[in-house]
């Protein structure tokens, strides 16, 4: 009956390399790696390319996110292409057994991990400032940015002022203190009025639209 049918399942099927790309793309790859001549196969894949950048997968605004599409074309063609990314690196497979070298995650920043890598940056270079308003302000943007990162990666839990004033002290070895007179919900403030400014903006539109 099955025969007659013409079913397919899925055990019967070749094995996806990606899964993520689905079963089309893993065809279509398959069917340029049958193109002899270069330059139709490279166009192919171009196309295919470009057909995978516009499925969500990974992160678009890296400038690596175009490179990983090809090793990923690579990849699911076993590596049997002619067609050569625009950085002309032809990627290669990886030997057998291979793995990558374990990072050791510096344990200051494991501690304080919610408040991201980057606010170390600024931290140095606000200690290397000379004292005065100037390095003021940008000490209390940095426990602002702080308290924003801490709301966003924890939004059920209350942020208390004086935790994210201590974290600034321990973070930089007592070598920066929030100073006074300032507030952490700068950035707050300004994120909540945005925010409210876009709904102002779609209301009048919408109302707009309806007296139109």
């Amino acid at each position: 009956m099955d025969r007659l049918l013409n079913i397919e399942y899925n055990s019967e099927k070749e094995n996806l390399i990606i899964s993520e790309y689905g079963r089309h793309i893993q065809n279509l790859i398959n069917y340029a790696k049958t193109i002899e001549d270069p330059q139709e196969q490279q166009v192919v894949i171009e196309e295919i390319v470009e057909l995978m950048k516009k499925m969500k997968i990974g992160n678009k605004k890296s400038p690596e996110y175009k490179e990983k599409i090809w090793m990923h074309v690579y990849k699911i063609a076993n590596y049997e292409l002619k067609a050569v990314p625009p950085t002309g690196d032809i990627p290669t497979p990886k030997p057998e057994g291979f793995k990558p070298q374990k990072l050791n995650y510096p344990s200051s920043e494991r501690h304080f991990r919610h408040y991201g890598h980057f606010i170390h940056l600024l931290m140095d270079k606000a200690i290397a400032m000379e004292d005065g308003q100037k390095k003021n302000e940008f000490v209390a943007l940095i426990g602002a940015y702080m308290k924003l990162a801490y709301k966003t990666w924890s939004p059920e839990h209350f942020v208390n002022d004086k935790n994210i004033k201590e974290d600034l002290k321990r973070m930089t070895k007592g070598k920066l203190i929030f100073p006074e007179g300032y507030s952490l919900d700068i950035l707050l403030d300004k994120f909540k009025e945005r925010k409210n400014n876009n709904g102002k903006k779609r209301n009048m539109s919408r109302k707009k639209q309806r007296r139109n």
